[in-house]
């Protein structure tokens, strides 16, 4: 029946089944910080005027931060992680390239101001 190597392969699978559950029970914690960095990085492409100059990018930010919430409220930490860090990078990305844009409308009013200052002094 059992001997002592049965048993002792018995405890050792209970152990190992015990240690399994409790590790996939843990997974990851909710990733309430790196949504609300997503959410600040969002507000901040904003408040630089992405919605001009980067419109596709804010909007892209804007849906994966709503989905990342989502996710977070269903339990799925890993694709709310997941998301939020892709928001932030779409984020970010928007804010750079709104910047970028406002410098090339400045440098296009500055050139035209330099050839009205130029045709004046002729």
């Amino acid at each position: 029946m059992f001997t002592k190597k049965n048993t002792a392969l018995l405890i050792k699978a209970t152990a190992l089944g015990a240690a399994v559950s409790i590790l996939i029970g843990c997974g990851i914690a909710a990733p309430k910080a790196d949504i609300a960095y997503a959410e600040a990085t969002l507000q901040s492409a904003r408040n630089v005027g992405a919605n001009e100059y980067a419109a596709v990018e804010l909007e892209r930010s804007k849906n994966k931060l709503q989905q990342a919430k989502m996710e977070m409220k269903e339990g799925n930490n890993e694709s709310a992680l997941r998301l939020a860090k892709e928001s932030t990078a779409e984020g970010n990305l928007a804010q750079a390239k709104s910047e970028a844009g406002k410098a090339q409308a400045s440098e296009k009013q500055m050139q035209q101001s330099y050839k009205m200052l130029k045709s004046q002094l002729k």
